[in-house]
């Protein structure tokens, strides 16, 4: 069991040693004609730096990708006895197809949809507008690329209720007839936004329907290669995001001035950012605000940064770091060692087959340390101490929290990936949050995030 890891003192993997067995366990040919190099295990090569695809390295692949990600949501309609899904809400329409239109058709608006039979070899993408005239073309794995008809999510809302119907009526006419197509119209449908008005139009068909979220979640819980390595890339990212904070942190600049030259340090960098990342300081880190605003930064403040929602091909990633503009108050030291030690105490148990239990265990009762907050029971607690499993959403299966962890246990598998967090503070002085991107591997962790953890990162001014 290890942390494999190449910025902090926990790091317990070593390497080298695991080269050394290696090597000793290699039976060179005879002759050097003959010799042959081996593939090496755990091999670093480009990973978490390569954004281009090239002909001399295997980096993303993303047909690969999404031949497995098709595969894990076939597989998991066939666990929940489930003829087909309905995609409407945009991560899950992405996992399934491979395609992505602009955000602002999200959060589940219903512009566009996809349906993946289990008996289909690749799922129908039905797209908005006239978009479809370019995805058809950009995505050849997609077998069929038809018209959404606007009649679920969001945009059906406003269209007033007699359209609505209208549409939603159209909507159903146009499933239902893709259902008999593939031979499953009477399997079980699952729909991932549980629409009223569309649930009422399945219904009455007589389609029997079932929530799609645990499908999913089930679905996407285990990454690929692929999928880490696109993590990987979004958390080097994330390093070098806190590397521009770094950079400006300086008494007079101000919050929003440093969030705003971060996004642009994400975008130069080949990632994207989807409404997210805060940057937190002087009395509103602690209790942690977890908002960002016009102020100014002052001397000996204290100042963290969640690069949340920072992507890199979809993938998300969630990461904080604290900083000080000078020495930081001796109190906020202590009270980042005690962070620290949450966090890693928490790390060091993970690996496959332990449970969200386990890991929720090595964090303290809420009023243990927190009710000088007044602090007093665990749902005070939702989104301190604790983890969320990370991919294409920011949240994902498992969640870790004493909230639920303790009395709900999720086992812990191979390839989960998920971001873990932990914080602390003194009233009227402030807090230190700290948070690593971590994929559980065969026996502990590899750690995806690598700015240093081990201390407050201190600027001078």
């Amino acid at each position: 069991m290890g942390i494999n890891a190449l910025h902090t003192k926990y790091s317990n993997w070593d390497g080298a040693a695991q080269m050394k067995t290696f090597a000793e366990g290699f039976k060179p040919a005879d002759t050097p004609m003959r010799f042959e190099y081996p593939a090496i295990p755990n091999y670093p090569g480009y990973r978490g730096a390569g954004t281009q695809g090239v002909d001399f390295d295997d980096r993303v692949n993303y047909a690969r990708m999404r031949d497995y990600r098709v595969a894990r949501t076939k597989e998991q309609l066939k666990a929940f006895n489930v003829g087909a899904i309905l995609s409407i809400q945009e991560w899950n329409t992405r996992y399934i197809t491979g395609t992505w239109t602009p955000g602002w058709t999200t959060p589940s608006s219903g512009l566009r949809y996809c349906l993946l039979p289990v008996t289909a070899d690749s799922p129908i993408l039905y797209e908005q507008g006239e978009i479809g005239y370019h995805t058809k073309n950009m995505s050849p794995w997609l077998e069929k690329v038809k018209v959404a008809i606007t009649g679920a999510g969001w945009s059906s809302i406003v269209m007033g209720k007699s359209a609505q119907l209208a549409q939603r009526d159209k909507l159903v006419t146009q499933i239902m007839d893709d259902l008999k197509d593939y031979g499953v119209a009477n399997e079980t449908l699952a729909i991932d936004v549980w629409d009223p008005g569309l649930v009422e139009g399945f219904q009455a068909k007589g389609v029997k329907l079932i929530p799609a979220t645990e499908v999913m979640l089930h679905a996407r819980k285990i990454k690929n290669d692929d999928e880490i390595e696109c993590l990987r890339i979004a958390a080097a990212i994330g390093d070098s995001e806190f590397q521009t904070m770094k950079d400006m942190l300086k008494p007079g600049v101000k919050e929003n001035e440093i969030m705003g030259a971060m996004h642009k340090t994400a975008y130069d960098l080949g990632g994207e950012v989807y409404s997210g990342m805060l940057v937190t300081s002087g009395p509103f880190s602690w209790p942690n605000s977890r908002y960002t605003t016009d102020r100014i930064i002052r001397p000996h403040d204290v100042v963290y940064a969640d690069v949340y929602n920072t992507t890199y091909n979809g993938y998300h990633i969630c990461y904080y770091r604290t900083f000080s503009v000078g020495k930081p108050p001796q109190q906020l030291v202590d009270a980042y060692s005690t962070a620290l030690e949450w966090l890693y105490k928490s790390i060091s148990v993970i690996r496959p087959g332990i449970t969200t239990r386990e890991v929720a265990e090595q964090w303290p009762p809420c009023e243990k340390d927190w009710s000088d907050i007044l602090v007093a029971y665990e749902d005070q607690t939702a989104g301190s101490n604790w983890a969320h499993g990370i991919g294409l959403s920011l949240y994902e299966l498992p969640l870790i929290w004493r909230g639920c962890s303790l009395d709900h246990p999720i086992t812990l598998e191979k390839n989960m990936t998920f971001a873990i967090e932990t914080q602390h503070g003194v009233p009227g002085i402030g807090g230190v949050r700290i948070e690593e991107m971590i994929r559980v591997t065969d026996d502990g962790v590899e750690i995806l995030s690598q700015w240093p953890v081990d201390e407050i990162t201190v600027v001078d001014h």
